[in-house]
């Protein structure tokens, strides 16, 4: 059950991406390509060399996570009004949590029911509750929050045996387990060592540089089976149970809007969010000094969260959610604005609102990226005339669409082609296509 939670727990993919920049390109070239978001210093620490290090040490990694995709995944939405912008009078809520296509499908809609238990909504089978949907007083959605739950720890071994490794000036020893696994074809099953520091597992040894990767990840700490804390959401009949529930919402960190029979409505960012006092978690960390331990979590009371804004909405799309001077370092990457900004354009509107008007919303193409792109157009070709007279929605009939995705594909290369020197064209081309 704790690999439903490790797969949308991605810092780590980020860490060593940044990692190989700053060593290839420079820390102003990962700043510029890599910005932190919001804006904050990044730290190279003397302790650490990140020679050497990029995409094979995370190569078992990326094959435990990933699952088969047809397409790039582009995020999920939600969003609630009170009453006061709903048809009805009372709360709306809308939902739409992309996720790839797979087979058998990721969620199925449920109605569970005993005693003291009547919820609907989507599920994973293999999980318990449901994850996002209804009860008979509140109603939630989620999407994905990108808090950092995450960390890559660079540990010192022992040259003489690679199964110790220093902290705080001592050395200590690595726990093994060893695990017998049935591999199809092969008459005996394979024996494969395990090992741990006090970090988390080695998930990479680098054994002529006398060094090991270890993760540390909240999917460790207890209640982390994902989507657990649905099991107490499901219950809660208000707000206060609702916030009480979500201290059991520990992984994946997820954008919690709700909405209830009351007329209230609010969002929570709920998970679990590593206390990193002095550092910000966007590069691999010296793992022997003992200046990069966690400090606990960040308690639910202080997590980002509003209740009943005055403006009668609010809204995520994975986007940057921190307030103005929020005073924890829970994330510094988060998805670009564009959906949020697009939902926000159209509940900043103020009609009152019906079903029909969310379902709608839900399907739309409007596209600012295409709105701010074609405005830096310059010429007066045929292209750009079809595109200058465009209304900048991505319908399948509109050749202006096609002709704007055909281009819009090619701007990475042709970026990296006129900006980037070329010993690190490959590497930036290779995170503008993440």
């Amino acid at each position: 059950l704790r690999i439903a939670g490790l797969l949308m727990t991605r810092n780590a993919t980020q860490e060593m991406t940044r990692a190989e920049m700053v060593d290839k390109l420079g820390l102003a070239a990962a700043m510029k390509y890599l910005p932190p978001d919001p804006p904050t210093e990044i730290l190279l620490d003397k302790e650490l060399s990140l020679a050497g290090l990029g995409p094979r040490v995370l190569a078992g990694y990326r094959a435990a996570t990933s699952v088969p995709s047809l397409h790039r995944e582009e995020g999920s939405n939600n969003w609630v009004v009170s009453g006061a912008l709903s048809a009805t009078g009372k709360p709306l809520l809308a939902n739409d949590p992309h996720r790839p296509l797979l087979l058998p499908s990721l969620r199925y809609v449920a109605h569970l029911v005993a005693p003291g238990w009547n919820v609907i909504g989507a599920g994973e089978p293999a999980l318990p509750g449901v994850a996002t949907g209804h009860n008979e007083r509140i109603a939630f959605g989620i999407t994905i929050d990108c808090f950092d739950q995450t960390d890559l720890y660079v540990e010192k071994t022992d040259p003489q045996n690679p199964n110790r490794y220093l902290h705080n000036g001592q050395w200590h020893e690595m726990r093994i387990e060893r695990e017998k696994i049935a591999v199809k074809g092969r008459a005996a099953p394979v024996e494969v060592e395990l090992k741990f520091t006090r970090h988390g597992p080695v998930i990479w040894e680098d054994r002529p540089r006398n060094r090991a990767i270890a993760l540390r990840s909240v999917v460790s700490e207890p209640g982390t089976a994902g989507y657990l804390g649905s099991l107490s959401l499901a219950r809660a009949r208000d707000w206060r149970e609702f916030i009480a529930a979500l201290a059991r919402a520990k992984v994946p960190a997820l954008n919690y809007v709700y909405g209830d029979v009351d007329g209230n409505i609010g969002w929570v960012a709920a998970g679990l969010a590593p206390v990193r006092k002095n550092w910000s978690g966007l590069l691999p960390l010296p793992g022997h000094t003992g200046a990069y331990e966690w400090d606990g979590f960040v308690p639910v009371r202080d997590l980002p969260q509003v209740y009943n804004p005055a403006r009668g909405y609010v809204a995520t799309a994975n986007h940057n959610i921190l307030p103005p001077g929020y005073p924890h370092r829970v994330s510094f990457e988060f998805s670009l604005p564009f959906r949020f900004l697009r939902i926000d354009e159209v509940l900043r509107a103020g009609k009152k609102f019906t079903s029909e008007d969310f379902q709608r919303l839900q399907h739309d193409e409007t596209s600012l990226p295409a709105r701010a792109l074609v405005k830096m157009l310059a010429g007066d070709s045929a292209a750009v005339r079809l595109l200058k007279s465009w209304n900048f929605v991505l319908s399948k009939d509109s050749p202006a669409a096609a002709l704007f995705e055909f281009w819009v594909r090619e701007l990475p290369s042709r970026y990296t082609a006129a900006e980037v020197k070329p010993e690190g064209r490959d590497l930036v081309a290779r995170h503008l296509a993440l």
